[in-house]
């Protein structure tokens, strides 16, 4: 029987999964329909930004397929204007790599580079290098770029590293707790808002798998195995940082042994769960003389000091309680003001506090092993805004890289099957589909949307 007050129990070692709602191979056909109906979602809502994007810049009157033969004669002769920027904002999956896919792709083609910027530089191009791109993506992508367009490799290789999260995900807790609980954890990681970053060629969707890999290793106690596949997702991107973290407080509280013999084995786990970011930080040293370039760079371009919170707004989270403005002018410039209701900006908080909120109520209903995993997301919401300095720039991202803070969707999803009506559990869904979308037309728009 369940104990009082949890959510769900250890499994019994050795312990075989209850059907509960069918087997194996159907379990496995929903994921690929969540992961496919997801992602159709992101491409729709994408390319309806990027056409309205070509007819705003064109003048075009709607609808925009009565303009599409032109476009596709105009394609066959590579002439015109108006070609050209057809060319660049609709072919060869370029909707789908936008802002920080640009950078990735300077890199797959060319490389790292950087130069310090001169006193007084103004041009984002010239500010904003990309090594500040971590490299595990781009030496995945560069293979299936020989054979590829460098824009479809990108997308290939995030599709399938989220497909395969997510059937992990699923494997892990079907086992975990049960099948229910690991469908809806699935949905609940690819219907997020931000979940529009696994379709697009950014190193989310690598990101997620060694996330969900070394999660799922760490709660079986293979914390060696664990933190390899930890040195693998620091490779992806800083906030990555955070389950390597989590593997040490997680190897401190559960692993055999006594305090000493923890001890020992603790500092070279954590020097290898973040061997990634060690290994970028080495190479950046031994290619342009410093680590530190990486924070110099981060510095001048991403994220520029005068940019920057003062001290009291800093530490009081001021950065993070201003981004509900939205909110009020909702109100305040209503009917017109509704367009706010689609904007990912005026939701990234109260979701990102709504994912805070589950992680640390969660930590009291969770077996003692699960505890430590429940962490991930505040750790990942600490560093991003730490890093950000409380600029405008570095807190709008925080709710992409919540994005992988699955020990929360997992409580999330044993929460909503067991205390919530299905018609809240549809409703809940719904929202956060119809927001994918919202989000991945601001995208398409080429508007910034963390």
């Amino acid at each position: 029987m369940k104990k009082a007050g949890l959510l769900f129990e250890d499994p019994l070692p050795g312990a075989a999964v209850a059907p509960s709602g069918g087997g194996l191979a159907r379990g496995l056909l929903l994921v690929l329909l969540i992961f496919a109906g997801t992602r159709l979602v992101t491409w729709t809502g994408t390319y309806c930004g990027a056409a309205l994007l070509f007819r705003i810049e064109h003048k075009l009157d709607p609808p925009f397929e009565k303009h599409l033969r032109r476009l596709l004669e105009q394609a066959a002769e590579h002439r015109g204007a108006e070609y050209e920027s057809y060319v660049d904002l609709l072919t060869d999956l370029a909707p789908l790599c936008r802002f920080d896919g640009v950078h990735y792709r300077s890199i797959i083609e060319g490389g790292y580079r950087y130069k310090a910027p001169p006193p007084g530089a103004t041009d984002r191009k010239v500010l904003e290098q990309n090594i500040a791109f971590f490299p595990l993506f781009p030496l995945l992508c560069r293979p299936p770029a020989h054979v590829l367009t460098t824009h479809q490799a990108m997308v290939l290789v995030t599709h399938l590293c989220a497909l395969a999260a997510a059937i992990s995900l699923y494997l892990w807790i079907r086992r975990r707790i049960d099948e229910p609980t690991a469908l809806l954890t699935v949905a609940l990681t690819l219907c997020w808002p931000s979940a529009v970053y696994y379709s697009y060629g950014y190193a989310e969707g690598l990101t997620l798998l060694g996330m969900v890999g070394a999660l799922w290793l760490i709660d079986r106690g293979a914390f060696f195995p664990a933190a390899l596949v930890s040195g693998l997702a620091t490779a992806t991107r800083p906030t990555a940082l955070a389950i390597a973290a989590v593997l040490v407080l997680a190897f401190w509280l559960n692993a055999a042994g006594t305090r000493r013999q923890r001890l020992l084995k603790l500092i070279p786990l954590g020097l290898l769960g973040a061997a990634g970011l060690l290994l970028f930080a080495g190479y950046l040293t031994w290619r342009f003389g410093s680590p530190l370039v990486y924070i110099d760079n981060f510095k001048a371009g991403w994220v520029p000091e005068k940019e920057r919170s003062d001290w009291l707004a800093y530490l009081t989270f001021t950065p993070i309680w201003e981004q509900f403005r939205y909110f009020r002018n909702t109100a305040l410039f209503a009917p017109v003001g509704l367009v706010n209701l689609a904007n990912p900006f005026m939701w990234n908080v109260p979701l990102n506090l709504f994912l805070l909120f589950v992680s640390l109520a969660g930590l009291g209903r969770v077996p003692r092993r699960f505890r430590p995993l429940l962490l991930l997301g505040p750790l990942i919401f600490l560093h991003s805004y730490l890093a950000s300095g409380g600029a405008k720039f570095g807190v709008e991202p925080i709710g992409r890289y919540m994005a992988v803070s699955i020990p929360a969707f997992v409580v999330l999803a044993v929460w909503c099957l067991r205390e919530w009506h299905a018609v809240a559990r549809h409703l809940f869904l719904t929202f956060l589909v119809l927001l994918q979308a919202a989000w991945a037309l601001r995208f398409g728009l080429q508007e910034w949307s963390g």
